[in-house]
């Protein structure tokens, strides 16, 4: 007998769902919340001995100063050469595949509890494209995900374009035919969809003449996090900060590569290297020019604080959505160490970012060969959506559509659920 799930598998957070009761249901992994951060803690020393701890636990694992490894934006690994990297944690090696087989294996170990049976079909969503201008990387990212459902023993698998699955569960909700730009911004990528949605057109089990266009690049959270901290915090602990060559001639500045990595979810822990730790070092004792920032760096490596720093950043960021100034609190690097943070700042900083944002849109619509006046609605979903700055930017760019923000985080979850029943029932 069939036993159908469907996980949203993003960045930053997931969720699986099943249909009950003929409806789609979004199951609560922990703390009765339906999308859990996609994150692990690998306690140091029980590599096969016991289990990883995921999501918020894991977060918690990690703020608390256990002794393990965290991850998280494993998402990011998928369609680059690092998913065949061994790496090491719970006090051993270990490859991505089975890291991300152990974050997607206990969300489907909470469907099996729920059901009583074990998952026969699952639907993953995936980002119209994994890498920005990069298709070769879609098909290893499928590629490498099939291995990982594989060792799960799950016979079956099909993905479907996270902004699809958007779309579906916004059409779910309609009673007249709209011509709708369907707009998912994720922890790592952002998506766009325009189609045609409406009751009648839900019941035709081929909806591809129902696409008008798709295009998607790496422009998620992730980056407007990036941004934020490299611009706002990162010249705290050294960035731009000038050292002396080794002939004595000024001009060099602190490797970018330090924060460029420290600002990365997924190449956080290269910076925790030993060797990295001594290349600080050498040029906080030798080259310096501003010891006081460097000693900043060197204690924020040595106490691996790096994921710390940027969870902080990410809060700072939510906060900064209905404050207009918050204090980033870094008391733990150095006493009576604070930054304020504020709305101007954040919006220069992610300017970039914001401006892409509506490039994407405008070349969606182009692609389609539609124009803004034609558009019924635009429906926003994905984490960074409930950001009033990414909300005036939309309706700056389409001005006259209606805009409807959906569940940021199980809008996609929803409707991989709807798309899983109707692919693997036909």
């Amino acid at each position: 007998m069939q036993n159908i799930a469907a996980i949203d598998f993003g960045t930053s957070n997931s969720t699986i769902g099943l249909m009950q009761g003929g409806k789609p249901v979004l199951l609560s992994p922990e703390d009765g919340k339906r999308a859990v951060p996609t994150a692990l803690f690998f306690p140091h020393g029980t590599l096969g001995q016991s289990k990883p701890v995921h999501g918020n636990s894991a977060i918690r694992a990690y703020l608390n100063e256990d002794q393990g490894r965290f991850l998280r934006g494993l998402k990011s690994v998928l369609g680059t050469n690092l998913f065949d990297e061994i790496t090491w944690a719970g006090g051993g090696t270990i490859t991505f595949l089975e890291i991300i087989a152990a974050y997607i294996g206990w969300l489907t170990g909470i469907a099996e509890a729920e059901t009583g049976r074990p998952i026969t079909h699952l639907m993953l969503g995936r980002p119209v494209h994994f890498l920005t201008n990069q298709p070769e990387a879609d098909a290893l990212a499928e590629a490498q995900l099939r291995s990982v459902v594989a060792s799960l023993g799950i016979p079956n698998l099909a993905f479907l374009a996270e902004p699809l699955a958007a779309a579906y569960h916004y059409e779910h909700t309609l009673t007249n035919e709209e011509l709708a730009l369907i707009i998912d911004i994720g922890g790592g990528t952002a998506d766009f969809s325009l189609l045609r949605l409406g009751p009648k057109l839900a019941e035709n089990p081929d909806r591809s003449a129902d696409i008008l266009a798709t295009h998607g690049l790496r422009l998620g959270g992730a980056m407007i996090d990036q941004s934020f901290a490299l611009a706002e915090v990162m010249p705290t602990f050294g960035m731009g900060s000038e050292i002396a060559g080794y002939t004595g001639a000024k001009g060099l500045t602190v490797p970018m590569g330090y924060f460029m990595q420290l600002t990365t979810w997924h190449r956080i822990h290269r910076m925790y290297e030993k060797a990295t730790l001594q290349e600080v070092r050498t040029i906080l004792n030798q080259e310096a020019t501003e010891p006081e920032k460097l000693e900043r760096l060197l204690t924020l490596l040595e106490e691996r604080g790096g994921h710390r720093l940027m969870l902080d950043v990410e809060h700072a960021k939510i906060a900064l959505s209905t404050e207009a100034e918050t204090l980033l609190n870094l008391n733990w690097i150095e006493k009576s160490l604070a930054l304020p943070l504020t709305q101007p700042a954040l919006k220069t900083s992610i300017h970039g970012w914001l401006t892409t944002l509506t490039e994407s849109i405008q070349h969606t619509l182009h692609l389609a060969g539609v124009s803004r006046s034609q558009l019924t609605t635009v429906f926003v979903t994905g984490g960074p959506s409930a950001m009033p700055l990414v909300q005036a930017t939309i309706r700056e760019a389409l001005p006259t559509s209606r805009i409807l923000v959906g569940d940021q985080l199980t809008s996609v979850g929803t409707g991989l659920v709807l798309a899983a029943h109707r692919h693997f029932s036909a």
